[in-house]
């Protein structure tokens, strides 16, 4: 008796705010600004983008469109150049921790941000 594996993925993300920074230290200080020190955020960096994104809750509606026409909806992702990865930065008594992702679907939203930061 085998196991049947059913891959769906995400086809579909939605971004209701994108905001771009020009610069790493723009982004950071912003962040700052969300949590009070000293704190620890959690960012992600992949190819020379570090981001951090913000998702709905899961609700019903939320669950529903993911399930059934695989969506995720982003409330906000802030964005800007970082060409070197750096495990953790410090700023006005807040901590980032970076991590590297390789999760796909990750890959391919940073792959067309890249493609706006050219643009």
């Amino acid at each position: 008796m085998g196991v049947k594996l059913t891959i769906k993925g995400v086809k579909e993300i939605i971004v209701l705010d994108e905001i771009r920074f020009e610069t790493a230290e723009e982004f950071f200080e912003n962040l700052t600004l969300e949590i009070p020190p000293p704190g620890v955020v959690v960012v992600n960096w992949v190819e020379g983008i570090v981001f951090k994104h913000t998702t709905f809750p899961w609700t019903e509606t939320t669950i529903k469109e993911y399930i059934e026409n695989g969506r995720i909806y982003f409330s906000a992702l802030k964005y800007t150049p970082m060409k070197e990865y750096n495990r953790s930065i410090s700023r006005n008594g807040v901590t980032f921790l970076v991590r590297k992702i390789k999760t796909p679907v990750l890959v391919e939203v940073v792959r067309e941000l890249k493609k706006r930061l050219e643009g």
